[in-house]
């Protein structure tokens, strides 16, 4: 079965007469003259008139059905039509479009003349002889493809000869000349438009091509485009169907309203066929686990799939997605970000004038920073001109504009699965033990001279898969984890965002992979620190599988070492519990940095430093006392401590005191479960 195309065929009323008129007339005079064979009352001399009109008319449409182009014979070509299957079809159309054919229809086809036009008062109409009328039923088969892909429709379960059918008004607003989508698939997506001058690295081709042999390799091809969001999956298709001249129709399931999922990809198929289009169906992974969804989303998909009659596409920024696919060959192509010089050139495209304003060195930042696609960039560069815009309008762009429109953008595709959080501390508000003080600095080194150990010095082909940092801090509560993650950050000019486990993990089967996908992709373009706060709850210790539930629980540990060794920026993990976490993470881990309860000096310096305030504080103060007395508070003890105290002097109006101390001291050892001796 063929497919149709669209832009270059005859745009059949661009004049009045045009050959879409002409089969409405043609409609309209066969039904005047079927009313007069029933027995109304005709002149003979509108008879004639009617009979010599309708003669005019066909010798008018055998002279135009000689156009090399016309829609409706690529429409018969791909539909397997005969002539009178096509006349049929354009009977139905007719139907649904004239105004003036209802009247006419109404004395032979009653009240079903408003459902549709069956094939049986189609035959009475146009007077078939029997076995014409018997050989255009095949079309009510449910396998026919005017059937199956949605081009003739019924409301009735059982449809016959004697069923008024009608046809979706895409179809004959196709016939008509129009090429706009019908709103459904606009809605999802629509017509994928190529870029004038698309900015493709060398490994990015290798994809396109890859792409192009897959498609034009199979008719039953499914190429799965594995890759980061708004990176160009979709536009890599297109690219590699304008090698043979054909568009590409996309839908993206996210943007599908609830309900809506089987009727816009078949509005999708209809199109492509329509158009001589690829379809590609995107971010299929968002199908996996949504509660009571997961099952019927993905079959949808997967009879759009089976039901398409040559290759389709879809793109997923999960590896390995299960389609459920039966009788197709599938073909994974990884889809890459672009490498930095041409994630430059995409930076320089997308803010056109806009790009002379910023130095050359800010440009070549961008760049290197933000592991963007082409859509990131656009996307960046449009909500950066957003803030200059609200900012000052006649103002300049500048770097501070592109990096919040960036860290908009990252947030917006975080949405509440993780927090981004301000960091207000300094170094010097941190007291560790030396050689704690120690790892950290290695780890930041680790960090700032990556590109000259794993670049220049070429241990980047030594290492088995990515080249990003894994840390885990363990130690008791309040050591310092999490405050050394947010001077981490702040020391790399890093965005720091602490996931919120209660929003990942899910019951759901593939739900909490997802979720984690989705994390790690904005967090990889987004050049951001992730914090993950409790991480034994994540990284647990695989275990025997005595049960489904063990069996998946092992699988997420699993996708969560393969994604924490992939990931190329930094992630840090703190636990109170590290015997609990899996060894296989802590074979993968840059650092492992154990924090311990603070000493004597060291509690003397939190007391102090945690004093060291505009507040007044009356003098003098034991510190080693509170330090000896209270052993056993960390650096959070010590804050909460010292805040009660301010708050308990504030509300006597007085300086903070010793003995405002000692109270608070006191109340905070008690809440520790800890008795004086």
């Amino acid at each position: 079965m063929g497919n149709l195309g669209s832009r270059d065929g005859v745009c059949c009323d661009g004049m009045l007469g045009g050959y879409f008129s002409q089969q409405l007339r043609r409609i309209r005079l066969a039904a005047r003259l079927a009313v007069a064979r029933s027995g109304i009352d005709v002149t003979p001399e509108l008879l004639e008139a009617t009979r010599t009109e309708l003669a005019a008319v066909e010798t008018t449409l055998t002279h135009l059905r000689k156009e090399s182009n016309r829609r409706d014979a690529r429409l018969a070509s791909a539909m397997g039509l005969t002539d009178d299957q096509l006349d049929f079809l354009w009977g139905v159309v007719a139907r649904a479009v004239d105004p003036l054919l209802l009247a006419l229809l109404q004395p032979i086809c009653g009240t079903d003349a408003r459902k549709g036009l069956s094939i049986a008062h189609y035959a009475t109409i146009v007077g078939l002889a029997e076995d014409r009328a018997q050989a255009i039923a095949d079309i009510v088969l449910p396998s026919h493809p005017l059937r199956r892909h949605h081009f003739l429709i019924a409301d009735e379960a059982t449809v016959d000869v004697c069923t008024p059918i009608t046809v979706p008004p895409r179809v004959w607003s196709f016939l008509r000349g129009d090429d706009e989508p019908e709103e459904l698939t606009r809605r999802a997506g629509g017509r994928v438009v190529l870029p004038f001058d698309a900015k493709l690295d060398e490994a990015q081709r290798a994809a396109v091509h890859r792409i192009d042999g897959a498609l034009n390799s199979f008719d039953r091809t499914v190429v799965v485009i594995e890759g980061p969001a708004t990176s160009g999956r979709r536009t890599a298709v297109a690219l590699a169907a304008a090698a043979t001249g054909r568009s590409v129709i996309a839908i993206d399931v996210t943007r599908v309203a609830p309900g809506a999922l089987d009727a816009t990809l078949a509005a999708q198929i209809r199109e492509c066929l329509l158009e001589d289009a690829i379809p590609v169906i995107a971010e299929v992974d968002e199908l996996m686990a949504k509660e009571g969804e997961i099952a019927s989303g993905l079959r949808a998909v997967a009879r759009a799939i089976e039901d398409a009659p040559g290759p389709i596409a879809v793109t997923s920024r999960m590896p390995g997605v299960e389609l459920g696919v039966a009788g197709r060959r599938i073909v994974r192509v990884r889809w890459p970000v672009p490498a930095v010089a041409s994630r430059r050139e995409l930076w320089v495209d997308a803010l056109g004038e806009d790009a002379k304003d910023l130095p050359h060195d800010e440009l070549d930042q961008l760049a290197l920073r933000y592991r963007l696609g082409a859509g990131g960039i656009t996307g960046g560069a449009a909500a950066a001109r957003a803030l200059r815009e609200a900012r000052d309008p006649q103002a300049k762009l500048t770097l501070h504009d592109l990096q919040e429109g960036i860290r908009n953008n990252i947030a917006e595709r975080l949405g509440d699965l993780a927090t981004r959080v301000d960091v207000h501390q300094t170094w010097d508000d941190l007291v560790l033990p030396p050689e704690t003080l120690e790892d950290v600095s290695a780890l930041i080194a680790r960090v700032k001279h990556a590109h000259q150990v794993y670049e220049k010095w070429g241990f980047k082909q030594k290492m088995p898969r990515g080249i990003g940092v894994a840390a885990l801090f363990s130690g008791p509560p309040g050591t310092g984890k999490t405050m050394v993650a947010g001077l981490l950050a702040r020391e790399l000019d890093l965005e720091l965002y602490q996931i919120d486990l209660s929003k990942v993990v899910s019951k759901w089967v593939g739900e909490t992979e997802k979720q984690l996908a989705k994390i790690f992709e904005a967090a990889d373009a987004g050049h951001a620190l992730l914090l993950f706060d409790e991480a034994d709850s994540l990284f647990a210790k695989r275990t025997e599988v005595k049960s489904a539930v063990d069996r998946y629980a092992n699988l997420e540990v699993n996708y969560l070492l393969q994604r924490i060794e992939s990931f190329g920026g930094i992630t840090i993990m703190t636990t109170n519990l590290d015997t609990s976490i899996d060894p296989a993470l802590k074979r993968r881990l840059a650092s492992h940095i154990v924090f311990q309860a603070p000493e004597l000096s060291e509690s003397m310096k939190l007391w102090e430093r945690m004093l060291a305030v505009s507040a007044p504080v009356a003098q003098p103060l034991q510190i080693e006392k509170l330090a000896r007395t209270y052993e056993a508070m960390t650096g959070a003890n010590i804050r909460n401590a010292v805040l009660a105290a301010a708050f308990s002097a504030a509300s006597e109006g007085r300086s903070i005191s010793q003995s405002h101390l000692e109270r608070a001291a006191r109340g905070e050892y008690r809440a520790m479960g800890r008795v004086l001796r």
